[in-house]
């Protein structure tokens, strides 16, 4: 019996299949992944795997950029451990970024009037912060309480479709 030989054996990264790992991030890791991602119109594991063969590539890769500014200090300017925090700062700085569930968010914030003592036309495009300095907690606070409540909200509703 003869032994099959290494040329008679097929690539098996050739036929398109992919492996999944499972990695751990800090969030303030996974914040920039994430927003390096939706700067490059790409899904995070495309982001992760661009990057990953790019390193192993030996390859120097130029930094992601928004606004020709380098992620990092994009991450640094946007970044909170509180959420409500966070979203404020992006809807402020960087709106554009904001992901559809964050947007479907805000614009149910803005539509039941909690916003309305702190922004002129919150739930428009050309949202005008009317809030002073000292008033930034309260808005955050207001912005964290509202999706703990959807949040909530969300995990009593029913999953798929309802009867009638």
């Amino acid at each position: 019996m003869k032994k099959p030989s290494t040329v008679d054996r097929v690539d098996i990264s050739s036929r398109g299949k992919t492996e999944v790992i499972t990695l751990r991030l800090n969030a303030k890791v996974k914040f920039g992944l994430e927003l390096a991602a939706r700067i490059e119109h790409r899904s995070v594991a495309q982001t992760v795997e661009m990057s990953i063969a790019t390193l192993l590539s030996g390859t120097p890769c130029a930094p992601f950029r928004y606004k020709g500014e380098e992620i990092s200090a994009l991450i640094d300017h946007l970044w909170s451990p509180h959420r409500g925090q966070r979203l404020l700062k992006m809807v402020l700085n960087a709106p554009e970024l904001l992901n559809p569930d964050e947007e479907l968010l805000w614009n149910r914030l803005a539509r039941t009037g909690r916003l309305d003592p702190y922004f002129i036309d919150a739930a428009e495009t050309s949202r005008q912060p009317t809030f002073s300095a000292e008033q930034t907690r309260d808005v955050e606070d207001v912005i964290a309480a509202f999706w703990d409540d959807d949040d909530q909200a969300g995990n009593a509703r029913p999953k798929g479709p309802t009867k009638q």
